[in-house]
């Protein structure tokens, strides 16, 4: 009798009579079937014990009664061996089994429509109707996944069996098919899965036959394939490959086809052979990528060919070329590279990635390839091929901006002290002017890719001459730009700026080289007018520290640009962010801060000279100079701010540490320009004290009788208000309105008290008196120029105090003291008192002006 049905089975007598004879049963039906506690066993606890049985005892289990029938057929116990066999499948047993999934002969419908002597099947069995596994109840079974078995067992028993012989070249299956490698290592493949079944007692002893034709099976397939692939018979190998693929997945296939490619022992290139002819030549590198890429195009017609696309075999040759030609060589150049110098080691990684980058494009956009790789195959390829030098580039690509832009401080630092030549100081309006060419300048260069700009002209290297007029310095900066140095600049070298936009216009096409000429141009005369500015911070210093910190954040977007993922992205981030926040720090502690310290003590060892007249005080220009050198310096760092920076950085984000020192570093200026404000106040209205009483003569105001009175304002008022105005104009556009407006508010208020003061000591008669109306209507419209609300009514104040001079009635002038609405509440009456004493009749007339103030009268 079958194991499954009524059918004879080929081999089957020859299994039966390897099982050992059935003992006869000594205890009843039910007692088998109850535990040791009297109940009934569960029907899942049954089948979960059957599973276990070979399969020749399967039969016999279902011999013993009708309820062991049902359970011996469950899907359950046959889905487990169908399983095992496709744990070691790689196609052939899949494929099988999605043919025949219309089997016939279920063994219960899904509905209880078979009854056995009256009763419905699911009640024939304790338990059946409440089975624990509720996702495919007892009931349920159809019996599809015991006719697969069947069906495979009836078709492989007589192979597997056969191999008892222990002869592998003999075996029936070879013999079979030993002609058709596919067919034949598919059905090895399933003999394999077969004896993990335990389908007979000697399965052991089988199995090790089985593996032994597998092998043997194996070996000759690889040496035919291999024969073909030297012989480039593309038809041979695909059908040994598929033999492989179907054996044991192929594996062992594509590595050996991956293996005798001559591009793995046999590279042309040799690392060392780069950086000979120049300190930076990557011609045999780039050599060896353009051979890579004409192999893997090549590659990919032939794996298209001989491979199926489950195998995967053109990424596993590309993933082996990157791995073992690219990484190896790479990692050989770039310890060249570091043992030259860092600046090489940076360029050449960027290199690396520029060209791998490349290789990579190719393979996932080139349409005309038919074996193409996904993009997050590509980044992963980048991925490994950059991983063991990432650490070691972000460290020294970070050391390297940090050390280059102390060096330049430093060489700043260091350098001779000079002082700029007055004569050669720029005018209010022309320092705006410049200023903004200067900024627009820098800007277009920000969008320029760094090969279209001349690193000379972008560089500044060559210093503005301080005493050359301004023609010379226009005819010299237009030569520089027209005629190429003759000899290389004293400053280093800085590459320029990088940044990829497209930009349209209505004007001709021009060359790149002749555009960035133009602009470089541009920033090298803008640049050389503001020079005029630069006393203790420098704005060429201040622009290298740019550029640096601009080529190591543009070798960073191109790792940023691929989207590596985890760890890697955020190394990269972590590194861009930091160089900026370096650039930050670096220039406002230690470049920009000391130029301010060193201006304010200059502004504190000043002391008033009478050289300098109505002309600016030396160190206040100085100072107010800083300011707009300063000022340019932050929007240049707010322009590359949000230009670059942004591009990978939130503005928005208030706890990102770039914005936050971004605005330490604003707040630092600030800082600066008030500490030096105070006394830049103090020094310039020491040096307008110094006017005034120096300047001002006693006859200004007291002129002798028979003189005609001078309308015109006095030279020590004049001299004041160019003095005022010469050094507070410069502060305009170089700070916030803000600052602005609490400099010139300090400024009037305090002139106003050095002003109350000095008028004190003057004597004034009646004909002097309108030359003191015309001083004081000349202070008044300085004033006006400042535009603060807040002290102008304190000169209009004195406009009406200079009254008292041209009065002759002594009752009027008294009147004119008390009208205290006059002066806008502003003065006290002892203030006016103190002020008309200063008329030269005053002891004439001061008993009758201070008769109510002297009387007393008791009530």
């Amino acid at each position: 009798m079958s194991l499954i049905d009524d059918e004879p089975i080929d081999g089957y007598n020859d299994l039966t009579s390897t099982a050992q004879p059935i003992q006869p049963v000594q205890v009843s039906l039910a007692d088998a079937a109850r535990s040791k506690s009297g109940r009934s066993i569960p029907p899942d606890v049954l089948v979960r014990i059957f599973q276990y049985l070979p399969v020749y005892a399967l039969a016999n289990v279902a011999l013993t009664s009708r309820r062991f029938k049902v359970l011996a057929y469950d899907d359950e116990i046959w889905d487990s061996k169908l399983q095992i066999m496709l744990e070691n499948d790689h196609g052939a047993l899949a494929a099988m089994l999605s043919d025949n999934d219309n089997t016939k002969g279920s063994l219960i419908d899904s509905e209880n429509t078979i009854y056995i002597n009256n009763k419905p099947l699911n009640t024939l069995i304790l338990g059946m109707s409440t089975d624990p596994y509720s996702a495919r109840a007892r009931a349920k079974s159809t019996g599809r996944s015991k006719e697969q078995f069947r069906q495979l067992y009836a078709q492989l028993i007589p192979y597997y069996l056969d191999m008892r012989d222990g002869n592998k070249e003999s075996t029936k299956v070879l013999r079979e098919f030993g002609g058709n490698p596919e067919e034949c290592g598919k059905v090895i493949n399933l003999l394999v899965g077969l004896g993990q079944c335990h389908v007979v007692d000697d399965w052991k002893e089988i199995n090790e036959n089985v593996n032994a034709v597998s092998q043997y099976f194996e070996s000759a397939s690889l040496h035919e394939f291999e024969v073909a692939y030297d012989v480039h018979n593309v038809a041979d190998m695909k059908s040994y490959a598929n033999a492989l693929i179907a054996l044991n997945g192929g594996s062992t296939c594509i590595q050996t086809y991956v293996q005798k490619h001559p591009i793995f022992y046999d590279n042309p290139f040799k690392p060392e052979e780069n950086f000979v002819i120049s300190h930076d030549d990557l011609t045999p590198f780039k050599k060896l990528m353009h051979l890579i890429t004409d192999e893997l195009k090549q590659q990919s017609v032939v794996v298209a060919e001989v491979f199926p696309d489950m195998m995967d075999a053109f990424y596993t040759f590309v993933d082996r070329v990157f791995e073992d030609v690219v990484a190896e060589f790479v990692g050989h150049m770039l310890n060249r590279a570091i043992g030259i110098s860092t600046q090489l080691y940076l360029h050449t990684m960027s290199s690396v990635l520029n060209s791998s980058k490349k290789v990579v494009d190719v393979l996932m956009n080139n349409s005309e390839l038919p074996k193409r790789i996904e993009r997050d195959r590509g980044i992963n390829l980048l991925f490994k091929l950059m991983l063991p030098f990432l650490d070691d580039y972000l460290y020294e690509e970070s050391n390297y901006a940090e050390m280059i832009t102390r060096k330049y401080i430093e060489e700043w630092n260091n350098r001779s002290a000079g002082i700029a030549d007055v004569s050669a100081r720029l005018t209010n309006q022309s320092r705006e002017t410049f200023k903004r060419n200067y900024l627009a300048a820098f800007k277009k260069v920000l969008t320029l890719p760094v090969d279209l700009v001349s690193t000379a002209a972008t560089t500044i290297a060559s210093p503005f001459q301080r005493n050359a007029n301004l023609t010379d310095k226009r005819s010299s900066s237009i030569d520089s730009i027209a005629t190429p140095q003759s000899t290389p600049p004293s400053t280093p070298k800085i590459s320029t700026f990088h940044a990829n936009r497209s930009s349209t216009s209505l004007e001709p096409p021009r060359s790149p080289t002749t555009y960035g000429k133009e602009i470089t141009g541009q920033l090298e005369f803008a640049r050389q007018e503001l020079d005029m500015l630069q006393n203790y911070i420098s704005l060429e210093t201040s622009l290298q520290l740019i550029h640096i910190n601009k080529e190591s954040e543009r070798r960073l977007q191109q790792f940023i640009d691929i989207g590596f993922p985890g760890r890697m992205k955020t190394d990269i981030h972590r590194t861009y962010e930091h160089i900026f926040i370096q650039l930050l720090k670096l220039l406002g502690q230690h470049h920009i801060q000391p130029g301010f310290e060193c201006a304010s003590d200059r502004l504190s060892s000043y002391k008033p000279n009478a050289d300098i007249s109505n002309e600016d005080v030396p160190p206040l220009t100085e100072f107010f100079e800083l300011v707009h050198v300063a000022d340019v310096i932050q929007q240049m760092i707010q322009l590359y701010y949000d230009e670059e920076i942004t591009k990978n950085v939130d503005k928005l984000d208030f706890l990102n540490e770039v914005n936050k020192e971004k605005k330490t570093f604003e707040r630092l200026l600030d800082d600066c320009v008030a500490q030096g404000m105070d006394r830049g106040i103090q020094v310039l209205l020491s040096q307008v004290e110094f006017i005034l009483a120096h300047e001002q003569k006693k006859e200004d105001y007291n002129p002798l009788n028979n003189m005609i009175p001078d309308l015109k304002p006095t030279k020590a008022c004049q001299d004041t208000i160019q003095c005022l105005k010469t050094n507070t104009s410069m502060l305009v556009g170089a700070a916030e309105k803000t600052t602005m407006d609490l400099f010139f508010s300090e400024t009037g208020r305090r002139f106003f008290e050095i002003l109350c003061k000095h008028l004190k000591t003057q004597t004034v008669n009646e004909t002097g008196g309108f030359r003191y109306i015309s001083d004081m209507n000349a202070y008044y419209d300085f004033i006006l120029t400042l535009r603060q609300k807040t002290i102008t009514p304190y000169f209009l104040a004195l406009k009406s105090l200079a009254n008292l001079y041209i009065i002759e009635s002594a009752t009027d002038i008294k009147s004119l003291i008390h009208d205290l609405e006059r002066y806008h509440g502003l003065m006290r009456v002892e203030d006016l008192f103190e002020f008309a004493a200063c008329r030269s009749d005053w002891p004439l007339i001061k008993r009758v002006v201070q008769k109510d103030m002297t009387d007393c009268c008791i009530m």
